[in-house]
């Protein structure tokens, strides 16, 4: 392990996110706020950390495939941290465990909140929030491979480790090129969403913040009802669309915008339509549900139905209705949505659907040699082998994936929490989601939850975002010898 090298790129993303720092603070003097020295003290404090750090580390070597692991599990502490410092500094919360857990809730995008009173917080403060989750949904370490390489620090190891899924598709020949294709189509997504929501009456603030964190499918908003404040039904379809786009693969927006020839590449691809079809069918079983059992019209039965499972299952965490009062099917069905998440290589959390797609079908692999015990059958997912290393690599992520929820849930129980709650919090952490059951519902803070438990569940979002291995390889001793 080379620990300049990891210090070297832990400034730099840390002097970028001072920068960014600067815009809150700009937004703060526009609407003539009092905290703007707040963000001003937040990006020197942040600034001066990682240019001390990229300074000493100047000379590292280059970056080596170990080195990647601690470079973005300590890269995304790192953000948590300064991003917590506008929280702390300008008494938006009262400890800065709250700071922490809302920092790191908007950069892993989970969107759980503790910040209740949202009439006492400035523009600068709610603009901060929503630009944590942009940066997070895409990821840091993709947004500072543009800049990176012109500081002499490589970057293959990074999106090989940061990129959501299991195996990671190199869009262009170099990482540069692939992390400003995807920013691009992020940038056209995320503007696009904020012409469409101040068309259909959000203020000009609204619909930028709420772009933000739709497209990173985050669910941070604006407002402390969500988008169930809004009352629209054309902004939660508007909302869906791009949810949707979210928690799809991005390496399909890529061709669809770029590649003529593979604009159809959407509906070839075998877990576009396992993602698209699942919705698809919780969709449809919660309007029943909510037509049939609730008493709701069918016309908000479609929406307020749709919107759920759509904002859930790509992990986005809006929340235009109190689905805990809907009953213990359709909650059920939520939770295994949540678990499920969006397409590999989105901006979702969960297990995604390519990992139950190929379990699926070793699953029935392995019923056919009950009865050919010869049979030889390759897995393959749109006409690619499967390779047995990207098998086992499944096989151990959904395996720690449902060992670490069930420790995580134990932990939080210990506080007397309900099970509910537990397993709610535990999965909402995990799978990076936002809102959970019962005592962290859709309506509810997690505020009120002790220190102990915002910690362990500050640690689940990183390790929900991260995807588990990135940082469990660092508690291996093999992992730091020479």
């Amino acid at each position: 392990m080379h620990l300049l090298s990891v210090l070297k790129v832990v400034g730099a993303l840390m002097m970028v996110l001072g920068g960014a720092q600067l815009v809150p603070m700009a937004v703060s003097l526009l609407y003539g706020e009092g905290d703007w020295p707040v963000f001003l003290a937040s990006a020197l404090a942040v600034l001066a950390a990682g240019g001390f750090l990229f300074t000493i580390s100047r000379n590292a070597s280059e970056i080596s495939v170990r080195d990647g692991f601690a470079v973005v599990t300590f890269s995304w502490i790192a953000a948590a941290i300064a991003g917590s410092l506008p929280y702390y500094f300008s008494g938006a919360v009262a400890t800065f465990t709250d700071a922490m857990f809302e920092s790191m809730s908007g950069f892993t995008t989970t969107g759980a909140s503790v910040l209740t009173d949202f009439a006492v917080l400035s523009h600068g403060i709610l603009l901060w929030r929503s630009m944590t989750q942009w940066f997070g949904g895409m990821g840091i370490i993709v947004l500072a491979l543009v800049i990176l390489p012109a500081l002499g620090i490589g970057g293959m190891q990074l999106y090989r480790r940061e990129s959501p899924g299991p195996d990671s598709d190199k869009i262009t020949p170099r990482i540069r090129d692939t992390a400003k294709a995807l920013w691009a189509i992020y940038l056209l997504l995320t503007v696009s969403e904020a012409l469409a929501l101040y068309i259909l009456g959000m203020t000009p603030f609204e619909a930028v913040n709420h772009s933000l964190t739709t497209v990173a499918t985050g669910g941070f908003s604006t407002r402390a009802d969500s988008i169930g404040g809004f009352d629209s039904a054309a902004i939660e379809w508007t909302l869906i669309g791009f949810m949707l786009f979210g928690g799809m693969n991005f390496t399909l927006h890529y061709r669809l915008f770029a590649k003529p020839g593979q604009r159809w590449g959407y509906f070839g691809n075998l877990e576009w339509w396992w993602f698209v079809s699942a919705v698809a069918i919780a969709s449809l079983s919660v309007i029943a549900y909510l037509f049939f059992k609730q008493g709701y019209a069918l016309s908000e039965a479609l929406t307020k139905g749709v919107f759920q499972v759509v904002s859930l299952a790509t992990s986005s965490g809006f929340v235009s209705d109190d689905y805990v009062r809907w009953g213990a099917f359709p909650q059920i069905l939520l939770v295994i949505m949540m678990l499920g998440g969006g397409c590999a290589g989105s901006t979702s959390g969960g297990i995604k659907w390519l990992r139950i797609l190929l379990m699926f079908k070793n699953i029935r692999l392995q019923l056919l040699r009950l009865v050919h015990p010869h049979v030889v059958v390759q897995v393959k997912i749109n006409h690619a082998v499967v390779t047995r290393d990207i098998q086992r690599n499944i096989y151990a992520f959904v395996s720690l994936f449902f060992i670490t929820l069930g420790v995580l849930t134990l932990l939080i129980s210990l506080d007397g929490h309900s099970m509910l709650t537990s397993i709610g919090a535990a999965v909402s952490a995990l799978a990076n989601i936002g809102p959970g059951l019962d005592a962290v519902g859709p309506t509810e803070s997690y505020l009120p939850l002790s220190a102990y438990v915002k910690w362990l569940l500050i640690s689940g979002m990183l390790l929900g975002r991260l995807e588990l291995m990135t940082v469990f390889m660092l508690l291996l001793p093999f992992t730091w010898r020479p």
